[in-house]
């Protein structure tokens, strides 16, 4: 018999998390099988649609609760219960988890750190199945002689990104996306070094970013790098200041553009303006969101060939950066992380500018796999799959 599942952190659309579990618990509903939520969900970020279908979880939710809070947060055994516990770097679980376990217990996580000392490793063999979202991580964890883990790659949502026809809101400039929060993982420090170097050559480039960072001192490990001064201070309004930073930098007031916090219905407008997105992420222990939705919404793209991103790369469908040099790991937490070349990223701008046609036949490439392989659909009935 199979059992309900439970899932232990919120639905939202505001990050990875969030839509991971927003997709689920559509894919069950669509099944038949509501899941459990132990989080409350946040449906005020949610599109109508989705929260329409979701509300029916609340009573659920609103029930469960209510017998936590008379256990006085003793732990609470859910029989007949699959709980997905929603890990962290080093395999670190949340609160509630300390506060729910089922008859099976599942983790679910995208790692970049890859130190596994023994605490970690215990952590990680806690569980009755593990399932993660790159391959990458998969081999790890195989390396530490954890076998049988299951890969779930997250996908995009083909109705929320449909492509719509620009509106030439930035005139005839050659316009880079780049996207993801700030920190040192994510490479904007490259991108910024690559892109001031080839608005040198092309002064109509135009760089456009979605930077910011809910966690704004999270950022403070990118002046790690000697590519930037410093890291992007924060603003006495919580937010980074990211156009300061840029200018700091070196890239020119005129060549850049800062979207700021971009909502999901803003997403297909922005990328319909975009001729180029750069992603020279160090490490992604799922396949980059971001990244995901560029390419589904036909926009050339630029990935390190490192990582995550590997799972993302098919021949034709993006300009790969080759180029991976070691990334400084005193601590050893960061093995398989890649340093991208600023040379071979500017090269691959140069390439997408001056050659439009084949920028266009990678960018639809990239978009049918997408739109065919990757989609939140495939990904919840592969998840629900492998937990069930």
């Amino acid at each position: 018999m199979e059992q309900n599942l439970a899932l232990t952190w919120q639905l939202s659309e505001i990050h990875g998390w969030g839509l991971v579990g927003v997709h689920t618990a559509l894919h069950l509903i669509d099944w038949g099988r509501p899941p459990l939520l132990l989080e409350k969900p946040h449906l005020g970020s949610l599109r109508p649609g989705n929260r329409q279908k979701l509300e029916v979880l609340l009573d659920g939710y609103q029930q469960i609760s209510a017998i936590a809070d008379r256990s006085g947060n003793r732990m609470l055994a859910l029989n007949d219960c699959t709980v997905l516990h929603a890990l962290g770097n080093g395999f670190v679980a949340g609160p509630l988890s300390a506060q729910f376990r089922g008859s099976r217990n599942v983790g679910v996580i995208a790692f970049e750190d890859t130190l596994f000392d023994e605490v970690t490793l215990r952590r990680a063999r806690s569980y009755d199945q593990l399932v993660v979202h790159s391959e990458f991580n998969r081999a790890l964890l195989a390396e530490q002689g954890i076998p049988d883990v299951a890969c779930a790659f997250q996908g995009v949502d083909p109705d929320e990104l449909t492509p719509v026809p620009p509106a030439r809101r930035f005139g005839d400039r050659f316009v880079v996306f780049a996207g993801g929060k700030v920190e040192f993982r994510k490479g904007q420090d490259i991108v910024l070094a690559a892109f001031r170097r080839f608005h040198e050559r092309h002064p109509d480039a135009l760089l456009i970013t979605a930077w910011h960072n809910p966690w704004p001192h999270t950022s403070a490990d990118i002046a790690e790098s000697p590519l930037v001064p410093a890291a992007p201070a924060v603003g006495d309004n919580g937010k980074l200041r990211i156009v300061e930073w840029a200018m700091a930098c070196g890239v020119p007031p005129e060549g850049f553009v800062d979207m700021g916090f971009l909502g999901r219905g803003q997403i297909p407008a922005i990328l319909a303006e975009c001729h180029a997105a750069i992603f020279p992420n160090r490490c992604e222990g799922a396949t980059n969101l971001v990244a995901m939705e560029a390419m589904a919404c036909g926009v050339p793209v630029i990935l390190s060939a490192n990582t995550g991103h590997l799972d993302l790369i098919r021949d034709g469908n993006c300009l790969p950066l080759r180029q991976q040099d070691p990334v400084a790991d005193p601590a050893g937490r960061r093995r398989g992380w890649g340093e991208s070349s600023v040379e071979e990223a500017v090269a691959h701008l140069e390439t997408l500018y001056t050659d439009r046609a084949a920028a266009r036949s990678r960018a639809d490439k990239a978009q049918a796999f997408l739109r065919g392989e990757r989609t939140w659909r495939a990904f919840a009935e592969t998840f629900v799959t492998a937990v069930a």
